[in-house]
């Protein structure tokens, strides 16, 4: 596929013209990764915005104790690094490759050139950036007041909805995570992450199928996940 078929699938340039998606073309520039690269570190100077054409990221940030916390996980079609693009600071979190990825980057300078041209592109970027941080704050507060068990459920619901898959009596969810990268979402101990999900599979709550957790209650799942937090 070509980097502009890609972007036309992008929704964070959906509605540019041909034209405009070949200007765009002209100025982003392709790079690779290898699995478990770093990216960016939190606090480097933040001068390009990346788009991922392939594989899968991690976005996260170490807590007092060293320990990482990652924030969210990202897929081809999404974007990060928009923060430091719009208002020039450092970054505010460390992204990493989960496995092989493929990134498209536009620069801040070109950024800047193409966004008064195209407005809607700013305002795209400025709803996911509030989404994000809105999902953020939920997260601040889990971490502080949620259990376990609030904790783990937040997090598959959170994954079902990413997916945009209904949440529904048997909906699938695909374990593309490794139960150390789950229990590091939720903020927990692998060990702590592997008998929450035992103990839902006992109350009826999920059932394990391989590398895939089928939500058996949905009901049961959302009130385990919003106990202790309120939006």
């Amino acid at each position: 596929m070509t980097n502009r078929a890609f972007l036309r699938q992008v929704s964070l340039f959906d509605g540019l013209s041909d034209k405009d998606l070949r200007e765009l073309e002209t100025v982003v520039r392709e790079r690779s990764f290898r699995k478990n690269e770093v990216i960016f570190h939190a606090q480097e100077p933040g001068n390009a915005l990346f788009v991922i054409k392939r594989g899968r990221v991690k976005i996260s940030m170490d807590d007092r104790g060293g320990r990482e916390i990652i924030l969210r996980i990202l897929e081809a079609g999404d974007f990060f690094g928009e923060m430091s693009l719009l208002d020039g600071e450092p970054r505010s979190a460390t992204v990493s490759s989960l496995e092989p990825c493929q990134a498209l980057i536009l620069s801040r300078d070109e950024f800047l050139r193409f966004i008064p041209r195209h407005p809607g592109v700013v305002l795209k970027m400025l709803t996911t950036l509030s989404r994000r941080l809105r999902k953020a704050d939920e997260k601040i507060s889990r971490l502080v007041f949620a259990d376990a068990y609030e904790k783990v459920a937040s997090v598959l619901i959170e994954i079902v909805e990413e997916k945009k898959i209904p949440l529904n009596i048997g909906t699938e969810v695909p374990l593309l995570l490794t139960r150390k990268e789950l229990a590091d979402l939720a903020g927990l101990s692998r060990e702590t992450l592997t008998r929450v999900i035992a103990d839902f599979q006992r109350a009826g709550v999920v059932r394990i199928e391989g590398r895939r957790i089928a939500i058996v209650n949905p009901a049961k799942l959302r009130h385990e996940a919003t106990r202790s937090v309120s939006v």
